[in-house]
């Protein structure tokens, strides 16, 4: 029996596709063998293409919807275009969801953080406090991507549970290759020979990238430096004018990396440093030890369900431990290998094609 699905897809239709991207991406990359499948995705930005895997059996939508500011492509135009459309069931995979729901609806709320951070502002109460719990009350199915995400979206809507399911994402194959990826070359170069510890995860408050600078500035390696990754260019400008001068050459923005160039900097590094305090999911801490390098980050929120092999857990706010497992990540001598064999096992737990199948026993389960 066919199966047709709307796919709210808008981490794909941008220049550069992040983690939700890297999930709905796989979604569809692993949809290939389902012929039955079929896709339609939605998105409103009309300067830029659907980031698409090959082979996949889908069609993409992207159009724009005047008052876009006030969510109304969102809440009015996907409804409009989804009532004269032939589809089964929408999947909202970004978090939020229509009030009006002209057809089956699942969403996948990735965190409560939404809820955590909003701005005090009667347009954010509107929206998240009263206008998204009531879609969420309407929706046939709700994913979400960890333990964690889920105790915490049930302390807000303990009504939920008959209908909420935890699927947690999964990690490239490509980390399990012999593939011979080479580094960014301007990277590289800035590199040179010298150790450097990586840290991913944008200029966001909670994600504490000014940690991971004093991290570095602490340590007793001089010649250790740091390269940033997931910064836009306009918060690198702004990071690197505001670099003062002792980090200066120590730490390192890198500008957009392709998959395939960011696992050949995880596999160079001494450590990734995460000093996120909160993450529904937290894709470094499983992508670093996947490289086979040491992760050092606090056992907060999701991140307690990734502590594998080479994972470093060290309190949030404890610098001197920041530092001590730094430098111990960069003296590890034989215990490593060991480490890195059973990190390489420990973490193909976490399949996309696991993943997938869950997903498309949810969409089977809202078809009926």
């Amino acid at each position: 029996m066919s199966l047709n699905i709307g796919l709210v897809a808008r981490c794909l239709n941008t220049e550069h596709i992040r983690g939700m991207g890297k999930y709905v991406y796989e979604l569809l990359s692993h949809s290939k063998n389902h012929p039955e499948m079929h896709w339609r995705l939605f998105g409103d930005d009309d300067r830029h293409g659907m980031v698409t895997p090959p082979g996949a059996n889908l069609e993409t939508d992207v159009f724009t919807f005047r008052g876009d500011r006030f969510r109304a492509w969102e809440q009015v135009g996907l409804p409009l275009r989804l009532r004269k459309l032939d589809i089964d069931l929408l999947h909202a995979t970004e978090g939020a969801l229509s009030l009006w729901q002209p057809k089956p609806t699942v969403v996948t709320l990735h965190d409560t953080l939404a809820w955590e951070e909003r701005p005090d502002t009667l347009g954010a109460r509107l929206y998240w406090d009263h206008t998204i719990p009531a879609a969420l009350k309407k929706c046939a199915h709700v994913i979400t991507i960890s333990e964690c995400s889920r105790t915490d979206i049930l302390a807000r809507w303990p009504w939920l549970e008959p209908k909420l399911t935890v699927i947690p994402h999964g990690i490239d194959e490509a980390y399990f290759t012999n593939e011979q990826s080479a580094m960014h070359a301007e990277l590289a170069r800035q590199i040179g020979s010298a150790p450097y510890a990586v840290y991913l995860g944008g200029p966001m408050k909670r994600k504490r990238p000014e940690w991971a600078m004093e991290v570095i500035a602490a340590s007793r390696q001089k010649d250790l430096k740091l390269v940033i990754c997931g910064f836009g260019a306009a918060a690198r400008r702004t990071a690197m004018a505001d670099l003062p001068p002792h980090l200066q050459g120590r730490v390192l923005f890198a500008e957009f990396l392709s998959d395939a160039e960011l696992r050949a900097l995880y596999r160079g590094a001494q450590a990734v440093l995460y000093p996120t305090l909160y993450e529904g999911f937290g894709f470094p801490a499983l992508e670093a030890q996947a490289a086979g390098v040491p992760v050092i980050f606090s056992a907060l929120g999701s991140l307690k369900e990734l502590i594998g092999p080479l994972a470093m857990v060290v309190p949030p706010h404890d610098l001197d431990a920041w530092v001590s497992a730094l430098e111990r990540a960069g003296s590890l001598g034989e215990q490593r290998a060991p480490m890195v064999a059973a990190a390489a096992g420990w973490v193909r737990k976490f399949a996309w094609s696991e993943s997938f199948a869950s997903h498309l026993a949810v969409y089977r389960k809202v078809r009926g």
